[in-house]
């Protein structure tokens, strides 16, 4: 590396899935995991225990995908989620619920951070 050449320290920050548009219809299901970030796409998930159907649980990555005007900001030093009004909402780590339910991407015109078909919908998020 020259020494002219700095890092954007925006180069290490995690992506997300941000909804587009106002969700039309309230959906009522609840997820609850852990924020973490996914190393092999750097993007944000909630990342949740999933029966495999012989008795035993595997961790499964969701992407979320976020209401309009959520982000990640440095706070602190480390990477955090802010909803809408520039709140901290959560850090990656924190135990979650969020609100919502799955569909299809084209269904809502969203761009998956991490690639799925189907993402989680986020309509509200509470820390547990």
């Amino acid at each position: 590396m020259n020494g002219d050449a700095q890092q954007s320290p925006d180069a290490v920050m995690p992506g997300l899935t941000v909804q587009r548009e106002v969700p039309t219809v309230a959906l009522q299901a609840q997820l609850i995991g852990t924020l973490e970030i996914d190393t092999s796409t750097n993007c944000l998930v909630v990342r949740t225990p999933m029966g495999t159907g012989d008795g035993t649980d595997r961790l499964v990555d969701i992407d979320v995908a976020w209401p309009q005007g959520w982000s990640v900001e440095l706070r602190d030093g480390t990477p955090a989620l802010i909803d809408a009004t520039g709140q901290l909402a959560c850090r990656p780590g924190d135990e979650i619920a969020v609100g919502g339910g799955f569909v299809d991407i084209a269904l809502i015109d969203v761009v998956s951070c991490t690639g799925q078909e189907r993402i989680f919908q986020a309509s509200e998020l509470t820390r547990v």
